[in-house]
């Protein structure tokens, strides 16, 4: 375990699936889900190159199909330490024989976490260093307990910066996401959390979340998120979980569609040989929710 401090927060990180695995400030309250296996076990695993389950397990490539976990290869692969200091650290994982087998492609992925202040800055770069254009998408998947330390009995409520309300796609019976776009489960860029919204599933937003939320109960600390890199917002628990899962991605999950290549899916990026791009999520724990 890879542990990081400063004088507000201390963080560990494992090297399998280069995973957050718990963040406790100051005042000894912890802010990330504990990843109980008897409901849950993760706790912030990566998306890449693919978020969510497939038609059959494979995802289409240059007219290939290839068997492919739910979520991709990295979040069961070990990272390498590459540099690592008090505050700050970056971890690596690259293409082996093993994820070349669900996705053909050499790659580099980067994954820096940084401790500036109560914030924690998560950084991932994912470069191309091929002969062959690159498609993939990614994705942040952190859970955060519900109910917080010091909101507990309170109503836990979402709120988007932008204020805006945006409509929700489904998952379908097999986990992929049905084409539907339903009316937003958001009041003036207010999400007030109650188990029944996830009775089907995640809330999938593919446009308009903005850039910046604010998780917690009102009067309370909570936890503020900005991902500036990452349009679209999934929003998960399991059924009456502890925890919620507040997740930006660059892309969405498999339609039902098995035929949908994946350089064709809705916010996927091709990566041009020798080309990369980076992918930050910032979260600021115990703040109340900014006006």
């Amino acid at each position: 375990m890879i542990s990081l401090r400063n004088d507000a927060l201390s963080v560990e990180i494992a090297p399998l699936g280069a995973e957050l695995q718990s963040v406790r400030d100051s005042l000894g309250r912890d802010w990330l889900w504990s990843g109980d296996p008897a409901i849950w076990a993760g706790r912030s695993p990566l998306l890449f190159p693919v978020i969510g389950k497939h038609p059959g397990g494979q995802v289409l490539i240059d007219g290939r199909r290839y068997p492919i976990k739910s979520h991709g290869v990295a979040r069961t692969a070990v990272f390498r330490v590459v540099s690592q200091d008090a505050t700050s650290c970056t971890l690596r994982l690259t293409e082996d024989e093993e994820t070349r087998s669900a996705y053909p492609f050499a790659f580099i992925l980067d994954m820096t976490y940084r401790l500036e202040g109560a914030s924690l800055a998560m950084t991932a770069r994912i470069e191309n260093p091929g002969a062959a254009p690159m498609p993939f998408c990614f994705g942040y998947h952190p859970a955060f307990p519900w109910q917080l330390p010091d909101g507990a009995g309170r109503p836990h409520r979402i709120h988007l910066a932008n204020g805006a309300s945006p409509g929700h796609q489904r998952l379908n019976a097999d986990g992929q996401r049905a084409p539907d776009l339903h009316p937003s489960a958001f009041v003036d860029g207010v999400l007030t959390l109650d188990h029944a919204l996830f009775a089907a599933d995640a809330l999938i937003i593919p446009e308009g979340a903005g850039s910046r939320c604010w998780y917690g109960a009102e009067g309370h600390p909570g936890i503020a998120l900005a991902f500036a890199d990452l349009p679209q917002l999934g929003i998960w628990t399991k059924p009456n979980g502890p925890f919620i899962c507040i997740e930006p991605w660059h892309g969405l999950t498999s339609p039902a569609d098995p035929d949908e290549p994946l350089d064709q899916r809705e916010g996927a990026i091709t990566l041009p040989p020798g080309a990369e791009r980076s992918f930050t999520l910032t979260a600021t724990f115990g703040v109340e929710r900014p006006v």
